[in-house]
């Protein structure tokens, strides 16, 4: 089994100073006498969720169609939240498969798949879980912003995850997978 292993740092004299004072995003600089200056961006509450939920009777996962502005088109992937810093994982995911997805979830709904080191650059971790879900748990979408609002959802075939562009989905159905919560049909 693989566990996380924290390494003391090479240099006490690290410091890091935050360069931007934004609401959402910051970006930082770390920098020490004996390396050069590394930058990073940060979310508000750093980590984030994301998650897909699961149908184990029709063995289909519920998908997620947004706009992302960046590159000016929708994609399909799993669905996904910023998680605060005082927020509760768990907490937050129950919030978001209502919002976004549109079921009433319980705590024994959702599967927690591990977190997954996201980037260096965004000093960011991703919480990944998989939400089992019935017909009779949907109470419809509840969208909070513009994209929500536009965003659509798709049950398909879980193996139709590895033809797109989103490593959430494609990690949250793999590890599924490997760890028994999903077979692939």
């Amino acid at each position: 089994m693989f566990e996380y292993v924290t390494i003391p740092a090479m240099n006490e004299n690290r410091t890091v100073t935050k360069l931007t004072d934004h609401k959402w995003m910051n970006l930082y600089v770390s920098s020490d006498k004996l390396e050069n200056a590394f930058y990073f961006a940060e979310r508000r509450g750093t980590d984030s969720i994301a998650f897909l939920c699961y149908s184990d009777t029709e063995q289909r996962v519920l998908v997620n169609l947004e706009y992302k502005p960046p590159i000016g088109t929708f994609l399909r992937g799993a669905f996904g939240g910023s998680l605060d810093k005082t927020s509760d994982p768990l907490q937050t995911v129950i919030a978001e498969v209502k919002e976004e997805a549109g079921y009433g979830v319980e705590p024994k709904d959702v599967i927690s798949l591990g977190k997954v080191f996201v980037s260096s650059m965004m000093n960011q971790f991703c919480h990944l879980y998989l939400v089992n879900v019935s017909e009779d748990q949907n109470v419809g979408r509840d969208p909070q912003n513009a994209a929500e609002t536009v965003a659509e959802t798709e049950w398909i075939d879980p193996s139709d995850v590895f033809l797109f562009s989103d490593w959430k989905a494609i990690t949250i159905v793999s590890k599924a997978v490997r760890l028994g919560w999903m077979e692939m049909p």
